[in-house]
């Protein structure tokens, strides 16, 4: 054990010690940092929260009758709820690593003479020096001879308030909904604020559970807040199955103290650090990451091939583009996983081996688990087909019968993880977007008609328990894949997590894109669109992780829309992540010197800045319409520099001035245009927070994108 914490880089701490986490008494134990103090009690051998109180404005959140963690548990025929009160305290850790992070685990087993006898909990508990925050985990382990059945686990169950409820908001959807209590969140509410008008304070619950399986609720019961997975019967629940000897390890929660006299501003700052720097976005551990990329989708839609693809990539040259992305059309069956050789004579490695050729890297569509019903490794392994209730083989993605979903919790995973590695290792390829229904449908509504019926030889025991299951192998495949191949860029669509838009935590943990949706109107309803989107998200899940099609870029065959407004449309793409679709092959030598100078610049900034990692509105900017202004600054208050993008959307108005709260008013900064390289002028920082800046945009549907740095 004590080699184990020296490997892991953690340092033990004794009792009595004079540091933030410690033993008050021995009934009581506490953790904190300089902004908060969450206070356990133990009594009779029941553990639970006694006080939870922000140090910065002194509030205690906490009310009596805290129940810490809730679940349902199944043993043989019989089934319990069980709570804190369910289990007798056994011990507790505390365990704080060389940068000040620290870890409070505690260990209680299930009392005698109850359904949770023989069944341990261990509740983990995470604090960070730099951030008001609170993250929890429990542990589930089953000691007993049989297995157990888990559900409706609430990892935090607290009895928590800001000042009072009745003068207490929930924002939800990203943030961006206004809700009134009782609340209860869906697949939406990866992060939900519970705001006091009153005292300006509240806190933000974060629920890092899978897809459709989150569930987060305020004050449905009086006054208390729960983070964790659905019920078993909601649409889509959870239900785990533990073996005897196995522990179930859960997603993550956390609880976040905000103070903020603007409710816009909460999800900015501190807890947009704490998401870059502590949640594991996986993307933002990777040391390279290729910036424009371009996807062949639309306009060929499945009709691609070996010579289009050169031609693509002779297109592409000298754009300033990263990645090109092969999507669906070069398969032969979906499923089989082997190119179709009418269109790809040579496979996929000469097209793959081009574009690497010209300067870019390539990258590949797969189909996850929806296959072609006359594909070999149907042919050749019908028993990991998900089934429906009649007990046949089901296309979960479209309803179709032309197609069937292989199931994850199958003997597939092996077969569809080791396929894909033989792509990328012999494409040599740098991402994978990986798509279509695993477990549920983003377009089918029936909800009976989803989920896996058949649970003979898979890892789970019924249609409940299939749901959780598949998406714990989808990320385990994740994990997988960044083990063998630490620089792929792994694309999980909205469609694998399985719901319209859908983007959440656990996504961003495990994989590094979400294909968040696409919008193929042309501009200035296109790019309009996609900046809605990106508003709609980026208070809560980064931008840069964000995927949005499919516009088109700039060709000599594009229609009128497209000529007139291409600029409008790529700094569109920008804000977020820039992906364009479109027929390259007709790009004219002053359009590629254009795309080039512009990737250029703003490769240069995200590497000196990492502007691409923030995305600051507040109240400044509205979200887009046609006929407003909007915008967004993606400014790095560490380094002082950024990108500052402003949009006129068929606004009257052609001059507009904009508040810039985020500098430093000490600091002197300068704005310069990228396009022509002049300055725009040089400011005090006091100067841009009291006056802001004034933007003049001639047109309409057309944007201006300014830099902004430090000088002094």
């Amino acid at each position: 054990m004590e080699s184990m914490e020296k490997k892991r880089n953690f340092i033990f701490f004794f009792l009595g010690l004079a540091v933030a986490v410690q033993a008050q008494a021995k009934d009581s134990i506490a953790i904190k940092n300089k902004y908060l103090c969450r206070q356990f009690t133990i009594e009779a051998d029941t553990f639970y929260t006694s006080s939870f109180k922000s140090l910065i404005t002194g509030e205690d959140y906490s009310r009596q009758g805290t129940e810490e963690f809730f679940f349902s548990l199944q043993k043989d025929e019989k089934r319990a709820d069980v709570n804190n009160s369910s289990f007798a305290y056994v011990k507790h850790d505390y365990l704080v690593s060389a940068n000040g992070d620290q870890k409070l685990t505690v260990f209680l087993k299930g009392k005698k003479g109850t359904v949770a006898e023989k069944v341990d909990v261990e509740l983990v508990y995470e604090i960070y020096d730099e951030f008001p925050v609170v993250r929890k985990k429990i542990s589930i382990r089953n000691h007993s001879g049989i297995p157990v059945a888990v559900t409706g686990l609430e990892v935090e169950r607290l009895n928590l308030v800001p000042l009072n409820t009745w003068k207490t908001d929930i924002y939800s959807h990203y943030g961006t909904h206004l809700s009134w209590r009782p609340f209860r969140g869906d697949h939406h509410d990866a992060a939900v604020y519970v705001y006091n008008t009153v005292a300006k304070d509240g806190f933000i619950l974060g629920n890092e559970a899978p897809g459709v399986l989150k569930r987060t609720e305020v004050y449905t019961h009086n006054e208390q807040i729960s983070i964790g997975l659905t019920g078993i019967n909601d649409h889509y629940p959870f239900k785990k199955l533990i073996a005897p000897g196995e522990a179930f390890s859960s997603p993550g929660t956390f609880i976040f103290l905000v103070q903020s006299k603007k409710v816009e501003d909460a999800f900015e700052g501190d807890f947009a650090g704490f998401i870059r720097k502590k949640l594991g976005v996986r993307l933002f551990e990777k040391k390279e990451i290729p910036f424009a990329f371009y996807n062949t989708w639309y306009p060929f839609r499945t009709n691609i091939s070996d010579t289009l693809m050169y031609d693509i990539a002779d297109g592409l040259h000298g754009t300033g583009t990263d990645l090109v992305i092969l999507d669906d059309g070069w398969m032969s069956k979906w499923g089989d996983l082997e190119a179709d050789r009418k269109k790809f004579p040579g496979g996929l490695k000469p097209v793959c081996d081009y574009i690497r050729g010209k300067g870019m890297l390539p990258g590949l569509w797969i189909s996850l688990a929806t296959v072609d019903a006359k594909s070999k490794i149907v042919q050749q392994h019908p028993e990991w087909l998900v089934l429906g209730s009649d007990g046949k083989p089901v296309d979960l993605h479209g309803d179709t019968k032309d197609r069937y979903t292989m199931s994850l919790g199958s003997g597939y995973y092996d077969y569809i993880l080791k396929g894909i590695k033989h792509l990328v290792r012999e494409n040599r390829l740098a991402y994978v977007k990986l798509d279509l229904t695993i477990a549920n449908s983003a377009y089918v509504l029936d909800f009976d008609k989803k989920g896996d019926y058949g649970s003979e030889g898979k890892i789970y025991s019924d249609r409940a328990s299939s749901f959780y299951a598949i998406y714990e192998r989808a990320m385990k495949l994740f994990d997988e894949l960044h083990k063998d191949f630490p620089d792929l860029l792994i694309d999980c669509t909205y469609e694998v997590w399985g719901e319209y838009y859908v983007s959440d935590f656990a996504l961003i943990q495990h994989a590094d894109y979400d294909w968040l949706t696409n919008y193929e109107a042309d501009p200035p309803e296109g790019p309009v669109s996609i900046r809605q989107m990106s508003y709609d998200r980026a208070r809560v899940i980064p931008a840069a992780t964000s995927l949005i099609g499919n516009q088109q870029m700039y060709t000599s065959a594009s229609n009128p829309a497209v000529l007139k407004n291409y600029k409008y449309t790529y700094m569109s793409l920008v804000s977020g992540k820039p992906i364009l679709v479109g027929d390259p092959r007709n790009l004219t030598a002053d359009t590629k010197m254009w795309y080039s100078k512009w990737n250029s610049w703003f490769k240069m900034m995200d590497k000196k800045y990492q502007f691409s990692r923030f995305t600051q509105t507040s109240d400044i900017f509205p979200r887009a319409t046609m006929s407003n202004w909007d915008g967004c600054y993606k400014f790095n208050k560490e380094k002082q520099g950024g990108v500052l993008f402003f949009y006129r959307n068929g606004s009257l108005e052609n001059t507009r001035t904009f508040e810039m709260p985020l500098v430093d008013k000490d600091v002197k900064y300068r704005l310069y245009s990228p396009e022509d390289g002049k300055i725009v002028g040089s400011y005090q920082g006091k100067e841009l927070i009291e006056k802001g800046i004034t933007i003049t945009i001639p047109d309409i549907y057309e944007a201006k994108v300014l830099g902004i740095e430090r000088t002094d």
